[in-house]
């Protein structure tokens, strides 16, 4: 593989990344260069400024840990290297705006029910061969078409046209991805539990957070004691040798999720980018983008915030010349809430208004405020379903304060006109967020995806569960399930809330009683 022609990109965690011939050819067609103008942590910017790396570059990531994985579990069996390394390189080609903010909102209304991973198998399938073949006949470099052919060799493609035996090694790909149900080794390798995309993320994220004391993990060691298992099925699974290490990414996971891709702040700007593309459903014409994948390639992170303010500006236009009056004046009335602007409009030109308010805030900085948060933690019961009963619990708990407070307290007018504003406007001030639970080592993770242990001198293959009654020390890192329930408040009420008690305390009760 090392005589093969091949380019290097540098990189901040992993050092050299190699691209061999068809990666070359794959990495410059417009699904992959889009990920350049993709955020990876969207919301977590407004935190750690530095979190401003990109899809395109954990791509590259993904593919090089991919392709040490495939050095390592099938070593000269070069098909499999480059199977796995190009699914790692297009294993994010379907998101959309703002990653998984788009997947909340506008995938859902759009009818693609998995989100990114439904629309990655249209864009490899059926955009990705054209794009290989335009990309085959601009290239001008020589060695790069004939490194192209003694690759497809390599890979027992060489009969037949160029593209057609891309398009074979692309139904590979999508082969990979389509082992989540059966977890064969090659989706683990990607997508499981300590597979490419997982590993890359929690190094590369911490680096470019500046938290690089929680994203710790010997990748080397991890890769190197990796090993094809057989219960009766070939399993991906790692020798108890490394089980330090293991828990070791799973803490720094851990600590990821808690203190970066789940920081309160971080969490506010998310909703803010949810709010934002839900207001902008449907002048922004999302639905119709999205299943054009030509269209769909146009969209990018600051492409709609454009949009949106371009769209915005129209409007303010048309009513400038409608109104007569100058475009100021417009502007300011609208983004103020002029009722008698704002009834000139049509229910679709009102969400955008609302739109760029909200977008305005998030460009300032002015993000919602947190005004509860309680943690649960449950066992045996999935903590989503009691989240959505604790989050409207919390919601009527305050409500009631705020109507005990204003009906029988004497309190300063000031503060009267707030509170009565917030009980007015108390459904569209609060929003409940109860983001991805949280585990520091749940062993049903690696069970439900086919992930083991091996005991090499014995031979003996085991699933975490089995490891954890052996060795009962590892029950203490073992953890239940964590959701957050958070409240956020539109307005910066916290203040006025909090003197009048109208935010509810949990506290824990312990007794030793009988």
């Amino acid at each position: 593989m090392e005589k093969l022609y091949h380019k290097v990109s540098r990189d901040p965690v992993h050092g050299e990344i190699w691209l061999y011939p068809l990666e070359m050819i794959v990495v410059d067609t417009k699904p992959v260069q889009r990920l350049r103008f993709l955020s990876q942590l969207a919301g977590a910017e407004f935190v750690y400024p530095g979190a401003t790396h990109t899809r395109f570059l954990h791509s590259l990531g993904t593919m090089h840990i991919c392709g040490l994985y495939a050095e390592r579990l099938f070593p000269g069996d070069y098909y499999r290297f480059r199977l796995l390394r190009m699914a790692g390189l297009l294993h994010d080609v379907g998101h959309g705006p703002y990653s998984h903010q788009f997947d909340e909102v506008a995938f859902p209304k759009a009818g693609v029910e998995r989100g990114h991973d439904d629309h990655r198998r249209r864009i490899v399938l059926e955009y990705l061969p054209d794009e290989i073949e335009e990309r085959l006949r601009w290239t001008g470099d020589p060695r790069v078409l004939n490194a192209v052919k003694e690759e497809l060799e390599l890979l027992g493609l060489s009969s037949g046209d160029i593209v057609d035996a891309v398009r074979k090694l692309l139904e590979g790909v999508v082969a990979v991805f389509d082992g989540e149900e059966e977890a064969t080794v090659e989706f683990n390798i990607v997508q499981g539990p300590l597979g490419a995309d997982r590993l890359d993320f929690v190094l590369r994220d911490s680096y470019f957070s500046g938290t690089r004391h929680f994203g710790t993990g010997a990748l080397d060691r991890l890769v190197a004691y990796a090993l094809v298992a057989n219960d009766g099925k070939e399993r991906l699974g790692y020798s108890i040798k490394v089980i330090d290490d293991i828990y070791t990414v799973l803490f720094a996971r851990f600590m990821m999720y808690k203190n970066v891709y789940f920081h309160k702040t971080s969490r506010a700007a998310d909703l803010m980018i949810q709010r934002i593309l839900e207001l902008s459903y449907d002048a922004l014409r999302f639905k119709e983008r999205i299943h054009d994948l030509d269209a769909f390639m146009e969209l990018t992170d600051h492409r709609i915030l454009n949009e949106i303010g371009l769209i915005f500006e129209k409007l303010v236009d048309r009513l400038a010349v409608e109104k007569n009056i100058d475009v100021s004046t417009v502007r300011k009335g609208l983004l103020e809430g002029e009722r008698e602007l704002l009834g000139l409009l049509s229910q679709e030109e009102a969400s955008i208004v609302e739109a760029k308010r909200v977008l305005l805030r998030l460009t300032r900085r002015d993000l919602w405020k947190l005004v509860v948060e309680r943690p649960i933690s449950t066992t045996g019961v999935d903590p989503t379903v009691v989240s959505y009963s604790v989050a409207q619990d919390i919601m009527e708990r305050m409500k009631r304060k705020l109507k005990d407070v204003l009906d029988e307290r004497e309190i300063p007018p000031e503060d009267r006109r707030v509170l009565e504003k917030v009980l007015e406007d108390f459904e569209n001030i609060f929003v409940v967020d109860t983001p991805y639970k949280l585990s520091l080592m749940h062993p049903e993770e690696f069970t439900g995806s086919g992930v083991y242990l091996v005991d090499e001198k014995s031979g003996r293959v085991m699933s975490f569960e089995d490891f954890e009654k052996l060795y009962p020390t590892y029950r203490l890192l073992s953890s239940n399930l964590i959701q957050l329930v958070r409240v956020y408040a539109k307005r910066d009420v916290r203040e006025t809330l909090a003197r009048y008690g109208i935010i509810p305390e949990f506290k824990l009760q312990l007794t030793t009683r009988w």
